[in-house]
């Protein structure tokens, strides 16, 4: 039985107010309504919202509660220059794997009194991953397959965001005889890549990636104040499945032995 039934016009207008008052004791005088318009609601629309995606991305982590699926509202603020406690939106993930949370492919969710950001993505890639993330946008079988799904995915609309290397890593830049060497050391048994100038990789970008993220970007439709936010959003995540899928694919082509969500 679904329980989503939309968020109040006082809960998104609280989402303004804490700019104006971004500070511990305005939010306290006013934890009362978070719990119950803000936090109680978000704990439905994750149940409601994960049953969907569980159709399209059997095993997706769907937890209903704070570090789980839902962000927290304070910000850590230690390392920013923002010193300010409290974010002005609100975050949802769903992801899939064992890893920590933020280290998997992951179904996104942001909501801002401007707009709503509904995507898919990794923050950061653990080592492994990165290693075979790397592998596989320039496998010979595979490189094409990737190229499509992000120039179609860009075409609609989506934006791509996360930590990029200003230059090809050094396998893929040491030159024709060393690439093939350092490639043929870092894959599985039993392939083998095509030696290449580095001038000749067809997903340079990708490959330069340390994480990645794209999504939609919507002004905030009224759909987000009752039931239908649901297959709203939905219907966006089918657009972004086929990256979905590939990204964990990729977890396919290594074993993972610890977690690296700290390097």
């Amino acid at each position: 039985m679904p329980k989503f039934v939309g968020f109040s016009k006082e809960a998104i207008e609280f989402l303004e107010k804490v700019k104006q008052n971004n500070n511990k004791p305005w939010f306290d005088a006013h934890y009362d309504f978070y719990q119950k318009e803000i936090l109680e609601i978000s704990r439905d629309l994750v149940e409601d919202l994960g049953e969907q995606l569980q159709h399209i991305a059997p095993g997706i982590n769907v937890v209903p509660k704070v570090n789980g699926s839902i962000y927290r509202f304070a910000r850590d603020a230690r390392f920013s220059k923002d010193k300010t406690p409290y974010k002005t939106h609100l975050s949802y993930l769903f992801w899939q794997g064992g890893l920590k949370r933020t280290r998997c492919p992951g179904f996104y969710l942001a909501i801002r009194p401007e707009y709503v950001q509904i995507g898919v993505g990794i923050n950061h890639f653990t080592p492994e991953y990165l290693q075979a993330w790397r592998q596989q946008c320039a496998h010979p079988k595979k490189e094409r397959e990737i190229r499509e799904i992000f120039d179609t995915l860009k075409k609609s609309g989506v934006l791509f965001h996360g930590e990029q290397l200003k230059r090809m890593p050094r396998a893929f830049s040491a030159g024709k005889k060393n690439a093939g060497k350092k490639h043929a050391a870092q894959k599985p048994a039993g392939e083998r890549f095509e030696s290449k100038e580095p001038g000749e990789f067809l997903n340079q970008d990708l490959i330069r990636y340390k994480g990645l993220k794209c999504w939609y970007q919507v002004p905030l439709p009224e759909q987000v104040y009752s039931a239908e936010f649901i297959q709203f959003c939905y219907a966006y995540y089918r657009h972004l499945l086929p990256l979905f899928e590939w990204m964990v694919e990729i977890l396919n082509h290594f074993s993972i032995e610890t977690d690296f969500s700290d390097y």
